[in-house]
């Protein structure tokens, strides 16, 4: 015999039957055909069009500003070195004027320009440089012209003393009024300054005077001794002039009974030397001549006196016997 079925297990599968219809019918409903089945045509796709994007026109480009430089550099005593330059292909304009604003110089240029430009004395000048359209590009700083006008003056060359060795080496700096010359820092005296080695000499101008030619010089010097520095070899000695003696009188003749030697017969005689061979008769002579006056035994004035009395004596005596 069946018993009937819970209240609630009822319920149960009439819920899982209603999920199991809806499980099925939910796939046919979303499929493309299901519309079609129904009766109703199916829902076109609705698309969108798309709307026209608004026109973008290009923005014009600004104009990129010309960069330029200038310089305005007095050069001389009436006139000014003006130099430009601009990365710009176009044209450009340079203007120069005094510190009144009357532009006294003006003139075009394309990359750059490099003049020099004569104007009158006692005024300060700028130059500018413009564009087509633009304001100024560049400025430069004042040159003035108000100072009074530098003397010119040509520095003459430096002599160079350099004989042999190195005590009278010397840079001989010329008087030029105007002129300086420096070697190193050193400014030079006028006329000779020792030097020494590899010298340099530079001219340069005192204040008022500009240069004009060279201004530096360069020499060196030479260290090479002087040739009669080394001990020169001495010169050979003349033979001295032989010396003229006087004649010597020959003795008179003794008396008789005198003996021939004198009242120095008794004393030795003096040894006198034999002149050596190779020797000069003068020397030799000069020589005796002290010896013999020196020697004590030799004859005086007082000896030779007595031996002429004496010869005389002797003389009368014989005269006298042999008259008659």
């Amino acid at each position: 015999m069946s018993h009937p079925a819970p209240p609630i297990a009822r319920r149960l599968a009439f819920l899982a039957v209603l999920l199991g219809a809806l499980a099925i019918l939910l796939p046919v409903a979303l499929a493309p055909g299901a519309s079609a089945a129904d009766g109703r045509l199916p829902a076109s796709p609705s698309v969108t069009d798309p709307s026209p994007s608004p026109s973008v026109t290009p923005a014009t480009p600004a104009p990129v500003q010309p960069s330029a430089q200038v310089a305005l550099v007095r050069s001389a005593c009436d006139s000014v070195h003006l130099t430009a330059r601009t990365d710009s292909t176009a044209p450009l304009t340079y203007r120069v004027a005094d510190e009144a604003g009357n532009v006294v110089a003006t003139g075009t240029f394309s990359g750059s320009v490099d003049r020099i430009l004569s104007l009158s004395t006692g005024h300060d000048y700028t130059a500018t440089v413009t564009g087509a359209g633009t304001g100024p590009l560049a400025t430069s700083s004042p040159a003035s012209l108000r100072d009074a006008c530098p003397v010119a003056v040509t520095a003459d060359a430096p002599g160079f003393d350099d004989p042999c060795g190195t005590q009278a080496d010397a840079v001989v700096a010329p008087t030029i009024i105007g002129v300086d010359y420096r070697v190193g820092g050193t400014v030079l005296a006028p006329g000779a300054n020792a030097a020494v080695g590899m010298v340099t000499v530079e001219a340069v101008a005192r204040p008022g005077y500009v240069l004009k030619g060279p201004s530096q010089w360069t020499h060196t010097f030479s260290a090479m001794p002087c040739a009669g520095s080394a001990q020169a070899p001495p010169e050979p000695q003349e033979d001295a002039p032989t010396a003229v003696q006087p004649p010597v009188a020959p003795p008179a003749d003794p008396a008789p009974g005198t003996s021939a030697a004198g009242p120095s017969a008794g004393l030795p005689a003096q040894p006198t030397s034999a002149p050596t061979p190779g020797l000069d008769d003068s020397a030799t002579r000069s020589a005796a001549q002290p010896a013999m006056q020196a020697s004590v035994g030799g004859p005086g004035p007082l000896e030779w006196s007595i031996m002429i009395a004496i010869a005389l004596a002797g003389g009368i005596a014989f005269w006298l016997k042999t008259r008659h």
